[in-house]
This record gives structure tokens, C-alpha cells and sequence, in this order.
């Protein structure tokens, strides 16, 4: 990371309108100023813009500058050739708000929450706060920070700055397969202890299906006995039923021909007078046409009666003075008006005399038309009775001819009776050779349907039983498939328990920063050489025998000696120890500059040097100065009027009563 530019606002002692800090026209500048005029503030501005902390902790409230609502700082660094920008704004406003924003040139990186967009920053720069903090940043009170930490904590804070936090992941990774194999291979120790228990009744289910196969062969002989008794019964019982049936029709024949000839009896009582009747017949034909004579001069005498009933009467009208039709009156008025008188006696004579002739005749008839009203009756009579006759007559021809006919239906009757009869011999012979009765047949039936249960069971048995082996062989197959899985899962859990190990603390991770050991305790020996005048070395101590066992520990001691030989850090002077943390902090940031994982080429150092006299401040700087090119950035941070003067370019600091405000000198 290589600061590019800063800018904030209302950030500790500063207030608005703070000009832009351009890191671009540098490359080894000091920061000085008085006591509290803000000079640690613009290192807490890139910390707090960068990863929510600084002095304070991750208060940001705590960093708003008095008396304002908020704050807003806005920090841009280089990265592997690439621009990046990063905005933090914090707010008291309804309760207290952060925003955070991350760009790449114009691309917006900014997540979706503040934590993601945090995460996001650290993945980019490969770096945390604490490593920062631990490594690049000698701050102010805190240059000892790596030194006093204890053994794991050294460790744990080398592995962040040598990157082997993707180790951490890998281990976990590892770990989580570990579990993983751990619980598919107690699934797969339930599922064998499954199988073998269904295995273990193998030997069982051929004992059964020996056992219900040899019942079914038994089964199946006796069926085939019982179904020929059957079939015997069978037609014993058909036999049964068809004699039954023909004996029923001989009885309904009988019935039949005994009804014939009753029928046949009473049509012959009945046809026995039929000449008598014929006779009388014939004897009352000749009363019919006495009869029918005697009813024509009757209704001839009506006739003429009623004729001369009328005449009669027209008669009397006319001779009685009465007028003629109108019709004939309008006749004769309009013909001879003159002659009115005369001619009316003329008609009325001739009409007269016409009429009472036609009336003479018709009584010389009537008397001619003389009816014996008794002998009328008495044909009368006869006609009836020859009525009646005749319809005897006519139930006497329809007899004649049912007698025929019943006469053919009982012969034909009698034939059917016979073959009838022999039928029903025939079928008692036959029924008399069979040794069984009918009653067997139901129980040969029951014993059947109980012989075809009892083999459907065993039939049920036998395939459940060789369902089951043939599922035995196919577990037998799957038991071999998981026993290889079981396997392949232990070589497995062993393989991740063993990469487990080495991606841990004390495996790959152990062994890098026991590489990475010499490199760190030369390099902060260089230093140290020149910083003492060859007086201090360090050493660095990765095991040491437990005082409670035989076995090494894992450790990160620190070993510090000079002239007079090793003593513990707290007996070293202040400016000593100073120097051993500066080269120590120095040679980690060297060795951090140099792993791919963290391209950190900015340094920074917060006071400090207040410890060192004129000698060894001259060195310090002298340190700086041969160190210079392996960072991009180096700042200083001092109140020393005279060790300021040691460097080009400062970043002068003061405070004024609106606030803190800087001016870069020497550019």
C-alpha cells in the first residue's frame, strides 16, 4: 500500500476546511509539531478511514472533533499498479450512523453492508489493523507492542504479516473434512451394523424356503388327489342334477298328457248331439223363411197404411172447402184471373175423384195383407232358438277341431314321455356304477379350497424367503461396496487429519516462520549493529524444553544480549530497548515488503526517539536513511526541534483556535 492522498474533517483537533495532504511529493518526510497539536491524528485518520480503528479503539464517536455533528475522512492509496479510494463518514445524527464507500478508479466496490465493504478492504490490502499496527505502525506509547506480546501472540501476529492466514483456512477446510468423513463413516458403521444384522438371518431364510418348498411339493400331490376326486364328484353331482332335471320334465309330461285327455273328454261330450242339433237346425231354417216372409207384407202393410193414412187426410182437407197450395193458387190467379170461379170447381172435382180411386186400391190391398199376430210370435221364438243353435253349432266345429289338436299333442306327448323314460333309466344306471354320493362333494370342495390356502401361504413364504436371499446376495454386494467406502473414508479422515496438522500452527505454518525466523533476527541484527556500534544482538528462540516433560515447545522467545551477555528486556535502558524494537519492527516491515501476500511499502514511526541521545538519534536517522528505498513512504512523527531539522520534508503541525491545520515543507 502506498498513500497517494488524504483529506477529513471535523477528525480529533481538526476542524473544517483542512487542505488535502499529498503524499505524491514526498518520499521520506517528518511530521512534527507541538505536544497535541494533531500530529498522531493523521496516522489515526488513515487507520480509522482504512479499518474502523485508531487510538481510540473502533469508537468513532470518540474522534469527532468538538462540538460537530460529524466527521468525514477520505483516504487514496496505490496498489499494484491500481488506484484505490476509501471513504468513511460518521454521524451523531438519530442515534449515530457510519457510512463507508470503496472505489477502484470509478468502479464502486462498496458492498452491501458496512462489514462486507470492511472485509472487502482487508482482502484487498491482504492486511488487518493489528498487523499494521504490529508491523509498518511504530506508534506512539506502542513501539514495544511486537517485544512484550507474549510467545503465541508473537506468532500468531508473525503468521498475519507472513499471510499464512489462508493456512488457518486450509486447516479449517481440513477440519471440516475431518467432520465430514467422521460423520459418512458413522453413517456408513450404522448402515454395515444394518446389514449384517439382516446378513446374520440368511441361514434362517433358506431353512424356510427348504422348509416351504418341500410343504408346497406335499401340497401340491394332494391337490392333484383331491382334484381327480373332483372331477368324479363333479359328474356324480352333474349326473345327480341332470337326472333330477329329466324326472322333473317326465313329471311335468305326465302332468301334460293327463291334461290332454281330460281336455280330450270334455271336447268329445261336447261334439256328441251334434247331429240333433244340425237337425233342428234344419227344421228351424224353414221358420226363418216363414218368419222373414211374414215381416215383409208386415212392413208392406205399414207402408201402405201409412200411404193411406195420408191420402186420407188430404182428402178430407180439400172436400172440407179448404184453399189449395199457395203455390197452385199463384198458378191458377196468374193463368186465368177471369175465369177464377170456374175453373176452381173444375180442379177441385178432378182431383176429388182421382184421389178417392188411389184410395180404394190401397184398401183392396190392405185386405189382401192379412199377419196371424200369433203365428208371428210363435217364429219369433223360433228364431231366436235357431240363433242359439247356430252358435252351438259353431263351438261344436271349433271342438272338432281342438280335439284334433289335442289329440296330436298327447300323442306326441306320449313319444316325449318315452324317450323321457328311457333318459332318466339310462342316467340312474349310469349313476349307480359311481361309488360316491353328492354329499362328498362339498367336502372334497372345503378340503381343496383349504389345500389351495395352505399353498398360496407357502408359496407366500417361499417368495417372501427368496425375495429376501436374493436381497441378502445383493447386500452381501453393497456390504463389499460400503466396507471399500468405509475404507476409502478412513484413508480419507487420516489424509485431512494429517493435512489438518500440517496447515496448522505447528505444521507448514511453524515451518514458514521458522524460515522466516533468520531472516527477521539478521535483518534486525543489521540494524542493530549499526543503531549499538555493534553493542546489541537478538536472537530468536522457536522451542524450548518444558520443565514439566522431555518434549520441546513451541515458542517465540525473544533473546537480547549486548556486551555484558543476555538479560531480560525490562533490565535494558529505555532508549536500549527502543533501539531492539525499532530493529525488530524494522526488519518485520523489511520481511513484510517482500511476501506477495501484503505489498506494504509505507512506514510510519510515532515518536519514540525521545529516549536517544544526540548519538543515537544520528544513528537512527542514519537507519532511516539506508532503509529508505525499500519503502515508497516513511514518516516520522516527532516534536524534536532537533531531530526534525534531520529531514528534508516536514510536515509542520500546529494548532490555531479553530483547529489543527499542517503545511508541507521543503517540497
Amino acid at each position: 500500500m502506498i498513500p497517494v492522498s488524504l483529506k477529513l474533517s471535523n477528525f480529533t483537533s481538526y476542524g473544517e476546511n483542512v487542505r488535502e495532504l499529498d503524499f505524491s511529493k514526498f518520499k521520506l518526510a517528518a511530521i512534527s509539531g507541538p505536544n497535541g497539536a494533531g500530529k498522531s491524528s493523521l496516522l489515526d485518520a488513515i487507520t480509522w478511514c482504512l479499518w474502523g480503528w485508531s487510538r481510540a479503539g473502533d469508537s468513532g464517536d470518540d474522534l469527532i472533533h468538538l462540538g460537530a455533528k460529524e466527521m468525514f475522512v477520505e483516504f487514496i492509496f496505490e496498489l499494484d499498479k491500481h488506484e484505490f479510494k476509501v471513504i468513511r463518514q460518521r454521524s451523531l445524527a438519530r442515534g449515530g450512523s457510519t457510512n463507508l464507500e470503496f472505489w477502484s478508479s470509478k468502479n464502486n466496490l462498496t458492498e452491501g453492508t458496512i462489514k462486507a465493504t470492511q472485509q472487502k478492504i482487508i482482502d484487498t490490502l491482504h492486511l488487518s489493523f493489528e498487523t499494521f499496527t504490529n508491523s509498518s505502525f511504530l506508534r506512539q506509547g506502542h513501539a514495544d507492542e511486537f517485544t512484550t506480546k507474549g510467545p503465541s501472540d508473537r506468532k500468531r501476529i508473525l503468521a498475519d504479516i507472513l499471510g499464512l492466514s489462508h493456512y488457518d483456512l486450509l486447516e479449517e477446510k481440513a477440519r471440516e473434512k475431518v467432520k465430514e468423513a467422521q460423520n459418512n463413516l458413522k453413517l456408513l458403521e450404522y448402515q454395515l451394523l444394518e446389514i449384517e444384522a439382516e446378513l446374520s438371518q440368511k441361514q434362517e431364510r433358506e431353512k424356510i424356503l427348504h422348509e416351504q418348498t418341500e410343504k408346497v411339493k406335499g401340497i401340491e400331490g394332494s391337490i392333484k388327489t383331491l382334484e381327480e376326486d373332483l372331477k368324479n364328484l363333479q359328474k356324480l353331482n352333474e349326473l345327480q342334477q341332470n337326472l333330477e332335471n329329466q324326472q322333473k320334465e317326465l313329471g311335468q309330461i305326465v302332468a301334460q298328457g293327463k291334461e290332454r285327455a281330460s281336455r280330450i273328454q270334455n271336447l268329445e261330450f261336447r261334439i256328441k248331439n251334434f247331429e240333433e242339433i244340425e237337425n233342428k237346425i234344419e227344421k228351424l231354417q224353414k221358420d226363418k223363411t216363414e218368419f222373414e216372409d211374414l215381416r215383409k207384407k208386415q212392413q208392406e202393410k205399414l207402408i201402405l197404411q201409412n200411404e193411406l193414412s195420408k191420402m186420407q187426410g188430404e182428402l178430407n182437407l180439400k172436400t172440407c172447402g179448404q184453399e189449395i197450395g199457395k203455390d197452385q193458387k199463384h198458378e191458377v190467379n196468374s193463368k186465368v184471373k177471369s175465369q177464377k170461379s170456374k175453373l176452381e170447381q173444375e180442379i177441385s172435382k178432378i182431383q176429388t175423384k182421382t184421389e178417392e180411386e188411389q184410395i180404394k186400391k190401397l184398401q183392396e190391398k190392405l185386405s189382401l195383407l192379412k199377419i196371424d199376430p200369433e203365428k208371428l210370435s210363435n217364429l219369433e221364438n223360433s228364431l231366436k232358438e235357431l240363433e242359439n243353435l247356430q252358435k252351438q253349432k259353431e263351438q261344436i266345429l271349433q271342438d272338432r277341431a281342438s280335439l284334433e289338436t289335442e289329440k296330436k299333442t298327447r300323442e306326441e306327448l306320449l313319444n316325449l314321455f318315452k324317450n323321457k323314460k328311457s333318459q332318466v333309466e339310462k342316467l340312474q344306471e349310469e349313476l349307480n356304477k359311481l361309488p360316491q354320493t353328492a354329499g362328498d362333494l362339498l367336502e372334497k370342495q372345503k378340503q381343496l379350497e383349504d389345500l389351495k390356502t395352505e399353498e398360496k401361504n407357502a408359496r407366500g413364504l417361499m417368495g417372501q424367503a427368496t425375495e429376501l436371499i436374493s436381497r441378502s446376495e445383493q447386500l452381501e454386494k453393497l456390504q463389499k461396496q460400503k466396507t471399500q467406502e468405509r475404507t476409502t473414508l478412513e484413508n480419507d479422515k487420516q489424509n485431512f487429519e494429517e493435512l489438518s496438522l500440517a496447515f496448522g500452527k505447528k505444521g507448514i505454518q511453524a515451518m514458514i516462520i521458522e524460515t522466516a525466523i533468520p531472516e527477521i533476527e539478521d535483518e534486525a541484527n543489521r540494524l542493530l549493529d549499526k543503531l549499538t556500534e555493534g553493542r546489541m544482538k537478538v536472537a530468536f528462540l522457536t522451542q524450548r524444553e518444558g520443565k514439566t516433560t522431555d518434549k520441546s515447545i513451541e515458542t517465540l522467545d525473544i533473546i537480547i544480549s549486548d556486551e555484558m551477555g543476555e538479560r531480560p528486556y525490562d533490565l535494558y535502558s529505555g532508549g536500549e530497548t527502543f533501539r531492539v524494537n525499532f530493529a525488530i519492527r524494522l526488519a518485520i516491515s523489511k520481511l513484510l515488503t517482500r511476501r506477495a501476500g501484503a505489498r506494504l511499502q509505507f512506514l510510519v514511526i510515532d515518536e519514540g526517539f525521545g529516549t536517544q541521545d544526540a548519538q543515537g538519534r544520528t544513528r537512527i536517522v542514519e537507519v532511516l536513511d539506508l532503509i529508505k528505498n525499500d519503502f515508497e513512504k516513511i514518516l516520522i512523527i516527532t516534536h524534536l526541534e532537533e531531530l526534525k531539522e534531520e529531514f528534508p520534508v516536514r510536515i509542520e503541525v500546529s494548532k490555531t483556535s479553530i483547529g489543527s491545520t499542517f503545511e508541507v515543507v521543503g517540497t
